[in-house]
């Protein structure tokens, strides 16, 4: 969290709402800090693991980011 303040570039967070390794409130109190534009996606039923939507969904802002230069989808 203390680096999360330093952060400038565009990004989209996800994180298992499950998860035990990096619990959401540690996640939360950095993703509040940062003032870059961002953009939030839960996976409400994992823990500490990627869903097939989650790659999915970082794949296509990924994509937007690199065609448009904004971080949108």
């Amino acid at each position: 969290m203390n680096f999360a303040r330093r952060v400038r570039a565009p990004g989209l967070y996800s994180w298992g709402y499950n998860d035990e390794t990096c619990p959401p409130t540690s996640m939360y109190s950095a993703w509040s800090v940062i003032t870059a534009p961002k953009k939030l996606l839960l996976a409400l039923e994992t823990g500490h693991a990627t869903t097939p939507r989650q790659t999915d969904r970082v794949g296509r802002w990924l994509e937007a980011l690199l065609k448009t230069g904004k971080a949108e989808p």
